[in-house]
Order: C-alpha cells, then sequence, then structure tokens
C-alpha cells in the first residue's frame, strides 16, 4: 500500500538549510522517500550506488527534520533504519532571493544549480537504469522525453494567463490520480519560467547621445 505523504510542508527559512539541501543525491533520497518507506540499502539500490555513500546524506537529512526512522529491527546483529519523508514536500522563504548587484547571491545560485543538477543525474540514471533493465530483458515500449529551452517575445498582458496556465498544469501533474499505484511509472518535470533580459545601454531622457 501507497504510504499516505505528509500534509505539512518543510520551510526552508535560512541560507544553512538551504546548503545543505543543494546536494542533487539528497533530493533524490526525498523523492525516493515520498512515495514509500525504503531503508538506506533499498534507497542505494534503486540510485545503482554502494550504501556506503548515503549514510552520511541520511544523516543530514534527519537532522534536519525532512526525514524520520519509520522501523528499527536487527538484520544479521545489525540494526537496520527503515526511513520515511517527514514533509510533503519543500517551499524556500522568498526573503532568501534578494538579488543585489554587489553580492555573490548565493541563494539563487544554490536553488538554479541543485534543481538543474538534480534534473540532470535523474535523467542520466533514468537511462543508465532502462538500459540495465532492457539487458535483463525487460520489454521495449516508446516513451517521450522533452527537453526543449525556447525564448520568445511575449505580450506583457499575456504573462499572466501563461503563469496561470502553467501553475494549473503543475498541480495537475502533481496530484495523485485516484486510480495511480506506487507500481505506475514515474514522471519528471522540471520547468523554469522567467523574463530574459540582456544589458542594453540605454539614454536617459534629457541627455544628448
Amino acid at each position: 500500500m501507497k504510504k499516505e505523504k505528509p500534509a505539512k510542508r518543510f520551510h526552508v527559512s535560512d541560507l544553512e538549510t538551504l546548503r545543505a539541501l543543494a546536494d542533487p543525491l539528497r533530493i533524490q533520497i526525498l523523492e525516493l522517500l515520498e512515495d514509500k518507506p525504503l531503508t538506506v540499502k533499498q534507497v542505494a539500490e534503486k540510485l545503482g550506488l554502494a550504501p556506503s555513500k548515503l549514510y552520511y546524506h541520511f544523516g543530514t537529512l534527519e537532522k534536519l527534520g525532512l526525514i524520520e526512522v519509520a522501523e528499527t529491527r536487527m538484520v544479521a546483529n545489525m540494526v537496520e533504519k527503515t526511513y520515511v519523508s517527514a514533509a510533503g514536500g519543500l517551499e524556500v522563504d522568498p526573503n532568501l532571493f534578494k538579488f543585489s548587484r554587489e553580492s555573490d547571491n548565493e541563494p539563487f545560485n544554490i536553488l538554479l544549480a541543485s534543481t538543474i543538477d538534480a534534473t540532470r543525474e535523474d535523467i542520466i540514471r533514468s537511462l543508465q537504469a532502462r538500459q540495465f533493465q532492457l539487458d535483463q530483458g525487460a520489454a521495449e515500449k516508446e516513451r517521450r522525453m522533452i527537453i526543449n529551452r525556447v525564448i520568445s517575445h511575449v505580450p506583457e498582458k499575456r504573462i499572466e494567463e501563461f503563469q496561470e496556465r502553467l501553475v494549473k498544469l503543475l498541480k495537475e501533474f502533481e496530484a495523485e490520480d485516484k486510480t495511480s499505484k506506487s507500481t505506475d511509472q514515474p514522471y519528471a518535470m522540471t520547468v523554469a519560467f522567467y523574463p530574459s533580459f540582456y544589458f542594453e545601454k540605454t539614454v536617459k531622457k534629457g541627455k544628448k547621445k
């Protein structure tokens, strides 16, 4: 049975916590634990990594309160812990993102790098894992992967419309269908929608060129 996701979202309000969440591997751990309780070994198997590479990250996420131990049992004279997600998603305090031309704008760099890096790592791992499945005799099935970057001149009066449609689509994609099962193929979506500026000289009124 699929685990019911926690309703409360984790609020990131300080730079130190944001730094701790910047590692794309930790993002992938959190995403896996959103579906069902797993041990470090089980997560490592899904990511194609050695468990020894994950213990530190699990410890950090547990210390932050993002994951918690759901069950502890003895396996071959060793304590094995099963972890679950303790939050229903992440939300970052907007006050952390106050852009300044004089500073290094670390919060912006962390958020962008972690999102892009996690997406890249997820795509590469997915391709490798799927090839492994095919090598093991899994049935072939054609699926679409869309990666695109488009810049378009859009009238400002239509921006709000685009944003509302995009937010609606994201909410629809994130919401689980009543008929969905844990065995259904997961899909990932990364979105960036923003005004794109270039450096251009402007002539102030009242001054000659």
